[in-house]
């Protein structure tokens, strides 16, 4: 019983954490105001403005909740809350958002649901009141959370997107995982091209969700009829989808890019007698020019790249005046060099080499023969050894 005791009395002696929330104005009074209001049931921590929200919402995954004005210096409000919305993180496309203003308009509350906001507080609003709001809005976003990895393990064994009829995002990773293992077996590339509708969250404000979906499910039929067959589509979420082109170089991508882009833009899609614009981005990556050999880190360039600059209509490719050469496996090398094609093995003899120093070394050791890969080594790595 004794020792029982001491350990409840050492679990309530433990606290656990307050949760986080990042409350962002411009204005120390206000800021010190919501820390008062909030500090006996969550963990305040601030900023001065936007740009400093932004970079700290970044650094901090803890952060459960943003509080912010909506007129700042550096990057305002809506600024803040349209980075959030499009960072194409989950974390943070799901984080709530309270905007607080003394500004109580419909039109100004209007712009903040299109952007992503979650609600509203004034800057008079009574501590009862916005504790009220911050606890309800934090569970809302468990909630949310909790269904959405729900959906994620669902997705896992779904081979088609129901929305759009074409491959899901479980198995474009399949088909993007089994490319690029014949690419290295084969001395190919894999590219991946990501697409993005523009300015969705408008579009689907103005359509509505039912309409959106039509939407999507149109341009995906009409992406499908612009690839060869060899090429898998999918509909990775919301307005994304991507394709995995095994065995094209970066210079054959380009023009299947251009492709795409036009044909999302020459879409006949009619709402209320009104012909939409639509426009759609697409951003790159190649397991060569990206020196890449996972399907997940050649997403991730893609995703980069995607979100490294803002516009419309935009094709984002990898750095073409990097040339690398195709990995050669050892066996492959060895079976050129047996049917006498030396020329074709020579460029890649550092590479070969390079994936020998393990086995050389060892018989260094073994057999004392001296041999050293040394001038394989770039001459600043020489000069620091």
């Amino acid at each position: 019983m004794k020792d029982e005791h001491e350990l409840m009395s050492q679990v309530d002696s433990e606290q656990l954490p307050l949760p986080r929330i990042l409350v962002v104005d411009d204005s120390r009074i206000v800021r010190a105001t919501i820390k008062k209001h909030l500090a006996a049931a969550y963990d305040v921590v601030e900023a001065a403005n936007g740009e400093e929200g932004w970079q700290r919402l970044l650094a901090d995954e803890t952060i459960q909740l943003l509080i912010s004005d909506l007129f700042m210096p550096v990057l305002d409000g809506l600024g803040l809350l349209a980075r959030v919305r499009s960072a194409g993180d989950g974390r943070l496309y799901l984080l709530p958002v309270i905007i607080i203003s003394g500004e109580e308009d419909d039109i100004t509350k209007q712009k903040c649901v299109e952007c992503g906001a979650t609600d509203f507080i004034t800057k008079s609003t009574d501590r009862s009141e916005m504790l009220a709001r911050v606890a309800a809005n934090i569970q809302l976003a468990a909630i949310q959370c909790e269904l959405a990895l729900a959906r994620a393990e669902q997705a896992q064994t779904v081979t088609r997107d129901k929305s759009t009829g074409v491959a899901s995002s479980h198995l474009l990773m399949l088909q993007m995982e089994q490319s690029m293992a014949y690419a290295l077996r084969h001395n190919s590339e894999v590219t991946l091209l990501l697409l993005e509708i523009d300015n969705y969250q408008p579009l689907k404000q103005k359509l509505g969700d039912r309409l959106a979906d039509q939407m999507l499910n149109l341009l995906a039929k009409l992406l499908a009829a612009k690839l060869r067959r060899e090429d898998t589509l999918a509909h990775v979420d919301g307005p994304q989808f991507a394709i995995v082109a095994p065995g094209t170089s970066l210079s054959e991508v380009r023009v299947m890019a251009e492709r795409l882009r036009q044909g999302v833009a020459a879409a006949r899609i009619n709402f209320r007698d009104e012909r939409l614009e639509v426009s759609a981005s697409v951003a790159i990556a190649n397991s060569w020019h990206d020196d890449t050999h996972s399907a997940p880190a050649l997403f991730s360039k893609a995703i980069t790249r995607l979100y490294a600059s803002v516009g419309d209509g935009r094709i984002l490719m990898p750095d073409e005046n990097i040339n690398r050469l195709p990995l050669l496996p050892l066996a492959d090398a060895l079976l050129m060099l047996h049917k006498g094609h030396q020329d074709e093995v020579r460029p890649h003899l550092p590479s070969l080499l390079a994936s020998l120093t393990p086995l050389i070394n060892l018989a260094n050791e073994e057999y004392g023969l001296g041999w050293s890969l040394d001038f394989l080594r770039k001459p600043d790595e020489v000069n620091h050894s």
